[in-house]
């Protein structure tokens, strides 16, 4: 314990730390208090009111059917933010088990799990995940799945070159001499050696999966209306950007706050991590 506190004060003093974290939060505290603050229903219509300009009822306007931008905003940040962490999560866990259990089984395993893995870095991450989309349908869900799925190559592929040289270090060829089960090797000595790495991909990578998950939701196969999400709103702020500008910029905004936010906590994370890297035997 008394190693980790000088790590997060290192890390909290780095200025690209503070940038995300300001900037995070700003976005956290928009997604999550805003709706109780602007209590407008998200999905209530008022075709009278539609592609109306900004005005104190309606900040950032409306859209075709009258509904509110603003509260729909609010309203999708939180869904937005939550299933993109959720995607990434998911696919981050299971890449970085198969990437471990690839890198320290090696032989015949390592090769066939290696050369699906580079079957799936050949294509781009939302190429993976249009594919996994047309499987089982467009929905929130099987965007969220999509995504998981198509994260786990790139995290497996990571894990694996970083428990490679673990797997032949001396502490190691020592642990099997004398017979350790292999469970523990994994709990000792190899897991202590990846869990930096692994938390800086996969605090880079949340941002990635909000983007992408953003990017289905735009193409029409993610989340689906009347539900928002940040694509979804995209979308419609495009088909209303000669009305309603803002309508279209203020998801894109936030889409960038929050991307930038999460990348700059990466980056402070991952110099701080290097700084005190030291192996684990």
């Amino acid at each position: 314990m008394t190693e980790r506190w000088p790590t997060l004060r290192r890390w909290l003093s780095l200025p690209t730390t503070r940038i995300g974290l300001v900037l995070l939060t700003i976005v956290l505290a928009i997604s999550i208090i805003g709706p109780l603050v602007w209590d407008l229903d998200p999905l209530t219509t008022d075709a009278v009111n539609g592609y109306a300009s900004p005005s104190g009822d309606h900040p950032l306007g409306t859209d075709r059917l009258g509904r509110d931008v603003l509260a729909r905003l609010l309203a999708a940040g939180t869904m937005s933010i939550i299933a993109g962490v959720a995607a990434v999560g998911i696919g981050a866990i299971v890449g970085i088990v198969i990437g471990i259990a690839s890198g320290f089984i090696g032989g015949r395993f390592d090769a066939v799990v290696m050369r699906v893995v580079d079957v799936l870095l050949a294509f781009p991450m939302l190429l993976n995940a249009l594919v996994v989309i047309a499987i089982i349908g467009p929905s929130m869900t099987g965007a969220v799945i999509a995504v998981s799925v198509s994260a786990i190559a790139p995290y497996a592929r990571v894990l694996r070159g970083t428990v490679l040289p673990i797997r032949t270090a001396t502490f190691v060829k020592a642990a099997r001499v004398s017979n350790t089960p292999l469970h523990r090797m994994l709990r000792v000595h190899v897991l202590p050696n990846v869990r930096d790495v692994a938390l800086v991909l996969l605090v880079i990578g949340a941002g990635n999966g909000i983007v992408v998950l953003s990017a289905l939701s735009f193409l029409g196969i993610g989340t689906q209306p009347p539900d928002a999400d940040w694509g979804v709103l995209l979308t419609e702020g495009v088909r209303a950007v000669y009305f309603v500008p803002a309508a279209a910029v203020a998801p894109a905004v936030m889409l960038l706050i929050t991307v930038l936010g999460i990348n700059l906590i990466g980056e402070g994370l991952g110099t701080t991590l290097r700084t005190d890297r030291r192996p684990h035997a």
